[in-house]
């Protein structure tokens, strides 16, 4: 038995959810927050049986894109001294799917 954690940014995670239910899949949905970007994810837990676990992962890889968009990011870090008010965008990749799989020792469902 394996316990998947995919994190899955908000744009993404309907499609993702949507197509591991159709293939029979269980999944839980976490509202989470990124640390980097501060944007909206989603952390889906699935668990599944070792031997459904590619599948499980090409799901998420397939419907998990990734993109190119333009933000505005902050040069001036609390407590640098230094603040620069010419903020220009800059491209950041965002999407895609950050996923951790874990050996499950014991399984109850009640």
């Amino acid at each position: 038995m394996k316990l998947v954690f995919a994190i899955v940014q908000n744009d993404d995670v309907k499609k993702v959810m949507r197509d591991l239910v159709n293939h029979d899949f269980y999944v839980t949905r976490i509202s989470s927050t990124g640390g980097f970007l501060f944007g909206g994810n989603a952390t889906l837990m699935i668990g599944t049986q070792a031997e459904k676990l590619d599948a499980c992962l090409e799901i998420i890889k397939k419907k998990s894109s990734t993109r190119s968009e333009y933000m505005v990011i902050p040069s001036a870090y609390p407590g640098s001294g230094f603040a620069d008010n010419t903020t220009a965008p800059v491209p950041v990749m965002l999407g895609g799917a950050t996923v951790f799989v874990l050996d499950v020792v014991n399984y109850y469902k009640f």
